[in-house]
């Protein structure tokens, strides 16, 4: 329980430490409250609840239901998440994730995110073995780019998928590159449900791949973690390895983005 004459003691500015502490209440418990429920639960008075909700609603921080009287967060408050969320530097929380992937599998690790256009790589952690496979920070790839379209295009509605498919053909990269229409809907229906995708040769000869999405983020914009390898070394036992390694990282960056 707070108290007026400690908080006003111990804070240079108290009121807008109650503010906080009436919105943090209203945001966290589960039931919706009114100017007794929270005056009750945080020992502020009634007519600084009653003054401070006030001021929450005309600003639309807080909405409060009409037959009841109780307050529930507003829009405002939803449009300053939504602002901060873009702000948040996903490349600085996914570098240590994609740098401790790629030197335990050695194989390289990238970070990217998905538009119309193609795919962009804004993050990689290059393997430390002496011969790897790499691209810089920048790099454009199509969007069936092996597994990484896969989990990108996984993230639309199927009508979207069947409309970039109708408008872009799938090139055939390599011998083994999904080309029929409907077979790579059904890869990317199983990456929707599986969580990942996986690439054995389909986009570079030689390289195999996996995909995780990062919680959260499929939509737009969105970002998933790839893992590249040569396909001697980077066997299907080890990229179900690797799946679960990143699909822990990812869900860390997740956390981390709230």
């Amino acid at each position: 329980m707070l108290n007026d004459t400690k908080e006003s003691t111990t804070y240079s500015a108290p009121l807008v430490y109650k503010v906080f502490s009436i919105l943090r209440e209203i945001a966290e418990t589960d039931d919706e409250m009114g100017i007794s429920e929270l005056s009750r639960r945080l020992g502020i008075s009634k007519s600084t609840v009653y003054g401070v909700t006030q001021a929450l609603l005309d600003l639309g921080v807080i909405t409060q239901d009409g037959s009841n009287k109780k307050f529930r967060l507003g829009p405002t408050l939803i449009q300053l998440g939504s602002r901060a969320m873009a702000r948040v530097d996903i490349r600085a929380l996914a570098k240590p994730v994609i740098e401790n992937l790629s030197n335990r599998f050695r194989e390289t690790t990238f970070l990217g995110t998905f538009d119309e256009k193609g795919i962009t790589i804004i993050e990689r952690a290059d393997s430390p073995a002496e011969l790897k496979i790499s691209a810089p920070v920048g790099t454009r790839i199509p969007i069936y780019a092996g597994a990484a379209g896969k989990v990108f295009l996984a993230g639309l509605k199927d009508a979207e998928i069947k409309n970039h498919l109708s408008q872009k053909p799938i090139p055939r990269f390599t011998e083994k590159t999904i080309s029929n229409p409907e077979e790579y809907l059904e890869a990317i229906r199983a990456a929707r449900q599986d969580g990942y995708a996986t690439d054995f040769e389909e986009y570079i000869r030689g390289v195999n791949a996996i995909c995780v999405p990062v919680p959260g983020t499929m939509g737009s914009p969105s970002y998933a973690i790839w893992m590249v390898g040569f396909s001697h070394s980077f066997t299907a036992e080890r990229m179900e390895q690797a799946v679960k390694a990143t699909r822990l990282g990812t869900e860390k960056i997740g956390r981390m983005l709230g």
